[in-house]
């Protein structure tokens, strides 16, 4: 989700990790006090991230309409779906966790997109994606698909925004989450 800090997106890698995590090994991980680690808790139980659970948090299995990077709801309108080698389905909301998914899982078979004027399905790789546009949906920085270059083009003109191959988006996100996690 566009509005986690830092600290709840590592409490999320670890919940990942681990599946259930104690309020002390949130403060000894984070290395924050007890207050903060049950305001952190109450927060991502909240957004329907975490359930909470006596001592500390349990994770929240995925379903098809939680996205598998930021645990938020998954729309027919911006879905980034991967299937991996194994056959699993995985459902990100929007291209931005998409690629994010993808950077991260060397299972991968197939990727589809959704185009964001005509609603319909594409290849990842076919795909051209505008980037930082005006328009965020759901996850920051916001990245929309099209299925022609024209057509993400002619949205610029009116929401701004950079557009990119499939390629260069990827390296473009990739470089933008290491300078945020750092």
């Amino acid at each position: 989700m566009k509005n986690l800090s830092p600290r709840q997106r590592e409490i999320l890698k670890l919940i990942d990790e681990k599946k259930d995590l104690s309020i002390d090994e949130i403060q000894q991980a984070v290395g924050i006090s007890q207050a903060t680690a049950y305001r952190e808790i109450q927060e991502l139980s909240q957004m329907g991230l975490v359930a909470k659970i006596p001592g500390g948090i349990s994770q929240i299995e995925n379903s098809p309409t939680r996205c598998v990077q930021c645990r938020g709801e998954t729309n027919a309108r911006t879905a980034f779906i991967i299937e991996q080698k194994d056959g699993e389905m995985l459902s990100a909301c929007c291209s931005h966790c998409g690629m994010m998914a993808l950077a991260n899982n060397s299972n991968v078979r197939t990727a589809m997109t959704v185009d964001f004027i005509h609603g319909k399905m594409l290849n990842v790789s076919q795909a051209w994606y505008v980037l930082n546009s005006n328009v965020v949906l759901c996850c920051s920085p916001s990245i929309l698909s099209f299925s022609n270059r024209d057509d993400a083009a002619n949205f610029t003109q009116g929401f701004g925004g950079e557009v990119m191959d499939f390629t260069n988006a990827q390296k473009s996100i990739n470089k933008m989450m290491t300078l945020i996690q750092t």
